[in-house]
């Protein structure tokens, strides 16, 4: 305990502490070879081919490259196709891939540009406590965010555009705000039912919301890969990932179910398994299993979206905070890949409670389910959790405490920006 005040009073240890994980996140992250990166960059290929990204030589069903077309055009810069160098030192790299090292810092980069959004946009009593309320955000969020960054995934690109929107938004400048949003959507299209945060303060943000959508999804992949082939990639798009994912066939059958271990479908058919075993036999069928955790995923949904639009103005970091965590975690089909979004989570919930220092209560609805994520994560990754994942009941602890508290935010006066 001593040491973790220590790290997070201290300015210079706590820039030692960040500089030592950077380091060694990017060591594990260039060892692992860059596999979900070669996923991006296969469908980078493919566009410069005028293939569809969507392909999947091994298995045609399921698409490698889920992404939307412009999201190619993003990632065109880390096509270096660098040469791999083998290292004659055992305490080195085996290898170095200039594409991974590449994505890696400027993934860093926007992080920490993303952070220094965050702290301006998110209001606090006072700046000390607002960098101390940071700091506790990045140690319980610092294993998620390690595992985005080692496993070169994407998910964190579309977190610091949000934030960008968002204090763009806050400032006003409303279309730099929607294309910031809609490059956010390129990476991770489930964020969409946020814009009723924009609509909320700003109605006229629809315009610039549509406009900024043309810009980004047609006009200019359009004019770099001209119209017809442009028109062809948001057709394959829409009918080979947003189909098949918005009429419950992700998991269609139960092989593809048991092909993962992390994702909330997955985790819901092993509740209803009969005996566990290595051969499954599931009471409920999988397209079943899906349209529950959709069913649960709309209704909290909904009754957050009702919270905030009702709400008074006041609590905009934990709103936003809220609405991306719902957004984002409870529709898709997969789970792990969205938990470096749990930064900003945190940092809202410490916020929130400085700002209602005699709430008690809502300290324990939130700390509990908060340290209880980081632990449990820490459990799974030493695979002590071998059938039932924990991460879903943590992360049911940790909506229902976020629920909790922006529901009982309306009516709360006081406490402005």
């Amino acid at each position: 305990m001593r040491l973790l005040r220590r790290l997070i009073e201290s300015n210079l240890i706590f820039g030692i502490f960040i500089a030592i994980f950077i380091i060694s996140v990017g060591i594990a992250a260039v060892v692992r070879g860059g596999k979900d990166l070669k996923v991006d960059l296969f469908g980078v290929k493919q566009v410069l081919e005028k293939k569809s990204p969507y392909d999947n030589p091994t298995d045609p069903g399921r698409p490698l490259f889920r992404y939307a077309p412009p999201f190619a055009l993003m990632m065109r810069p880390f096509l270096i196709e660098g040469e791999q160098i083998l290292s004659q030192s055992p305490l080195f790299l085996k290898y170095k891939n200039i594409e991974i090292i590449s994505f890696y810092i400027t993934k860093i980069f926007l992080l920490f540009l993303a952070i220094f959004f965050l702290l301006k946009l998110i209001p606090c009593s006072s700046r000390r406590r607002c960098w101390i309320n940071f700091k506790l955000a990045f140690f319980l969020s610092m294993p998620f965010i390690g595992y985005e960054l080692t496993n070169n995934q994407n998910k964190l690109i579309a977190l610091c555009f949000i934030i960008f929107s968002l204090y763009l938004f806050d400032q006003q400048r409303l279309w730099l705000s929607g294309l910031f949003f809609n490059l956010a959507l390129v990476v991770y299209l489930p964020l969409a039912p946020f814009i009723i945060y924009f609509l909320k303060y700003r109605k006229r943000f629809i315009i610039t919301f549509i406009v900024t959508f043309v810009l980004v999804f047609i006009i200019i992949p359009s004019f770099i890969w001209g119209i017809h082939y442009n028109n062809f990639l948001l057709k394959d798009w829409f009918n080979r990932c947003l189909k098949p994912f918005f009429i419950t066939k992700s998991y269609s059958t139960y092989i593809d179910l048991r092909r993962s271990s992390q994702s909330l479908p997955s985790v819901m058919g092993r509740i209803f398994v009969m005996g566990k075993t290595g051969n499954f036999q599931y009471l409920i069928s999988p397209s079943f299993i899906h349209i529950i955790i959709r069913f649960l995923s709309l209704l909290v949904s909904l009754l957050t979206f009702f919270a905030i639009w009702f709400s008074k103005d006041k609590y905009k970091g934990l709103e936003f905070s809220t609405v991306l965590i719902l957004s984002m975690i409870l529709p898709p089909y997969c789970i792990y890949y969205t938990w470096a979004y749990l930064l900003p989570i945190y940092f809202s919930i410490f916020n929130y409670i400085e700002l209602n220092k005699d709430d008690i209560y809502s300290k324990k609805i939130l700390l509990i389910p908060c340290i209880l994520v980081f632990i449990t994560t820490c459990l799974i990754w030493i695979k002590v959790i071998k059938y039932l994942s924990v991460l879903f009941w943590s992360t049911l602890a940790l909506w229902l405490g976020m629920v909790y508290v922006i529901l009982k935010s309306i009516g709360i006066k006081g406490h402005g920006k």
